[in-house]
């Protein structure tokens, strides 16, 4: 910031993205951008590469504090993710920097995240050290904010379960506490325009897998659907995007090779335009996770018209419509069978739900909450 800009600015937010990849990145860039678009608001992005959570929870809060003692501008306020050990970050901070409010996003929590069976520190208990990290910044930061409505009700009650097991002296750590110091802020996608007439459904319909290829996001269950809907005697073709991994799920390569002559597109998007373009060719987006907190890729493919099927469970339950949410086997038969026939109309009701996770909308919201964070701790 130019020397005598801050005259200029109502409020000064640093946000913190200490895993900066996927969606925390889609988040801490998205956030930045649009407060910064607002002429009274500067908003800085401080970021730690994508790489190495572990050390990431234990360690960022050392690195940030440490960019803060060479920082000449205070924030209002510091905006930050589950990956940080906010606790650490106050002890560490300028002296001068310790009264600026903290607010915590949890896009994710340790808690109740399904971690990969393959990790050793889970086989040993250690895994325990990154949900008491969560806790305990938890109770440091001045204010939290959640995903999803779903996220602070699993991540409170699986706090409380855990502090249960513990020997003595939990008083500080009171998940209901939290409750009363946390709001509900979704995750931006980018706009996009309303057309005056949806596209009809492809027949076959196009299926879409734009998740990540990872185990949590539930492959072999996609895998499942895929195989429930073929016994059935429904025709389909398949788009295959999503980031990919060197350690890729069994369930990757067992739908390359059960499905090959149905897919159209296999490949993570090479750029934001090949993205949407497959998005555009998609008719339907079908996933039943392990785990889901708020379900970005989902939000944009609905953004882009893609009519969404996905389990009742997780963060869908919180904001996705009953009509593109199935219980069961044979509930995802019966809905499948009414969305293939409803046609545009699913399209323009899919569209009409992510409407308000637009980014200039949430970053509003996130503005407006901040500002009212602010206001309280100066009276």
């Amino acid at each position: 910031m130019e020397k005598g800009a801050r005259l200029d600015i109502e409020m000064n937010v640093l946000i913190l993205d200490p895993f900066h990849t996927g969606s925390h990145a889609h988040w801490s860039k998205g956030m930045q951008h649009f407060m910064a678009e607002t002429p009274e608001v500067a908003c800085d992005l401080w970021t730690l590469p994508g790489r190495h959570w572990k050390w990431r929870m234990h360690g960022s809060c050392g690195a940030f504090a440490q960019k803060a003692h060479e920082q000449m501008d205070i924030p209002d306020a510091i905006l930050t993710t589950d990956m940080l050990d906010v606790a650490g970050l106050r002890g560490l901070l300028p002296s001068a920097w310790r009264s600026v409010p903290i607010v915590m996003y949890f896009h994710e929590n340790q808690l109740t995240f399904p971690w990969s069976p393959s990790d050793r520190e889970k086989a040993r208990g250690l895994h325990h050290t990154y949900e008491f990290i969560n806790i305990q910044s938890a109770v440091a930061a001045d204010w939290i904010w959640f995903n999803s409505e779903f996220h602070r009700r699993v991540f409170c009650k699986a706090a409380a379960q855990f502090l249960r097991k513990m020997p003595d002296e939990t008083t500080m750590y009171r998940p209901e506490s939290w409750v009363d110091k946390s709001d509900i802020l979704p995750v931006g996608i980018a706009e996009t325009a309303r057309p005056d007439e949806w596209r009809a459904v492809g027949s076959p319909p196009v299926i879409l897998w734009n998740h990540r290829w990872e185990y949590d996001k539930g492959p072999d269950r996609f895998r499942q659907m895929l195989l429930t809907l073929e016994d059935t005697g429904y025709d389909f073709r398949l788009i295959l995007c999503g980031a990919r991994y060197k350690d890729a799920p069994e369930a990757q390569a067992q739908i390359e090779e059960q499905f090959a002559g149905k897919i159209v597109h296999n490949g993570y998007a090479a750029s934001r335009s090949d993205y949407l373009a497959l998005l555009q060719q998609s008719d339907f987006v079908l996933h039943d996770p392990m785990q889901e907190y708020f379900g970005i890729s989902i939000a944009e493919a609905m953004s882009c018209g893609v009519v969404p099927l996905v389990r009742s469970d997780h963060a869908y339950t919180s904001w996705m419509p009953e009509g593109f949410r199935f219980r069961d086997s044979s509930d995802f038969l019966s809905k499948w069978k009414s969305l293939l026939g409803a046609g545009p109309s699913a399209r323009d009701s899919a569209f009409s739900t992510v409407e308000p996770f637009f980014w200039p909308t949430i970053a509003e919201q996130g503005l407006k909450m901040l500002r009212e964070l602010i206001n309280r701790r100066s009276t």
